[in-house]
């Protein structure tokens, strides 16, 4: 496989990723929201507090998922080890490590706050707290890994 049709396939998945981020957290979340504040009036505090903090949850992944389209870019160009994807999957990372942050804020603000109780929610947004940090930790070692990559590929360039 070359290089452009890496880059399209990957380009591919991150669109339907990001097609999924759309339809869950602008399309689904909301509709869930409203269900729960009729069905359980004593969770009404949470509803715009939980709505616009998980779109701050869904804005984060979706610059990353930017990054991410950016990286794809560079890899169709034949320029997968550069200093440039590495900046990029450093700046994913820090969206990652910001995303878990407002997932344990999610998990942590209504009993803090609001004195409630969020129940079995809690293990779901734990959960995903734990899959964005690991994420996170993936980015920032798949861009230390392309960091060295670059200068090897720099040094490699040099002396052709």
């Amino acid at each position: 496989m070359n290089q452009k049709r890496i880059a399209r396939c990957l380009i591919g998945a991150g669109g339907m990723a990001a097609a999924g981020i759309l339809i869950v957290f602008g399309v689904y979340v909301p509709v869930l929201a409203n269900e729960m504040r009729q069905m359980y009036p004593e969770y009404a505090p949470l509803y715009w507090p939980g709505l616009i903090g998980l779109w701050s949850v869904a804005a984060l992944f979706l610059l990353g998922l930017w990054e991410y389209f950016r990286v794809c870019g560079r890899i169709g160009q034949e320029r997968s080890f550069c200093a440039e994807n590495a900046r990029s999957l450093g700046r994913i990372a820090l969206y990652m490590a910001l995303d878990g942050v407002l997932w344990l804020g999610a998990v942590f603000a209504p009993g803090l706050v609001f004195h409630l109780d969020i129940g079995p929610v809690f293990i779901l947004f734990l959960l995903c707290a734990l899959a964005s940090f690991a994420l996170g930790i993936l980015a920032w070692g798949l861009g230390r890994l392309v960091q060295k990559a670059a200068v090897l590929q720099e040094e490699n360039d040099l002396t052709v």
